[in-house]
């Protein structure tokens, strides 16, 4: 498996392209604007792109699908079932999505938004907004305005993944749940 990274710079999200070792094939994490640098990542990588995942439905990450869908036949995984006028592939806890011999395991994380989820490959986790490196997102509803919920979501679904997992979030550098363990002052007393 190999990971590539860029970043929107409309928005300035991370958004990932998984593929297998010789980059046949690929996955799509959150394209976001879909922009001119992630169509030419995407070239230069010279993988087939057939499925696109979304960790959630935010306007910001999902902009570009319908651009996306007129430059590749891809299908939408998402916990929704619809996403900018498109239907969905709806994923939920303990899915699984499979490209080649890449395997892509759904974790429920509805974390700061109900249709949060993360994606699970080998030691690999994409985090969407659950967190970012060294600190917390803000779910924010009337039922949930503290950090409490969040907490307990990441502690569930997050913590109890082996140390050494890979860690990508939708802002900023990938870490380490090790690191994260030890340095996020917000997970010191989980």
């Amino acid at each position: 498996m190999k990971i590539f990274t860029t970043v929107s710079p409309k928005t300035i999200f991370n958004i990932y392209i998984v593929t297998d070792d010789k980059q046949k094939y690929g996955v799509i994490i959150d394209p976001g604007d879909f922009s001119i640098n992630i169509y030419n990542l995407v070239k230069y990588i010279g993988a087939k792109i057939t499925k696109v995942i979304l960790t959630d439905g935010q306007n910001k990450k999902v902009e570009g699908i319908p651009t996306l869908k007129k430059v590749y036949d891809v299908d939408i995984y998402a916990y929704r079932n619809m996403v900018c006028d498109y239907e969905t592939k709806v994923v939920r806890n303990g899915h699984e999505i499979v490209e080649g011999d890449l395997k892509f395991k759904i974790i429920e994380t509805p974390a700061p938004s109900y249709d949060s989820i993360s994606i699970l490959i080998e030691d690999a986790l994409f985090i969407g907004n659950v967190f970012q490196t060294g600190t917390l997102n803000r779910f924010k509803t009337e039922e949930f305005n503290t950090p409490d919920f969040e907490l307990k979501v990441i502690k569930k679904s997050i913590l109890t993944l082996p140390e050494h997992t890979m860690i990508y979030p939708s802002f900023g550098p990938a870490t380490t749940l090790e690191i994260e363990k030890k340095f996020n002052p917000y997970f010191k007393g989980i």
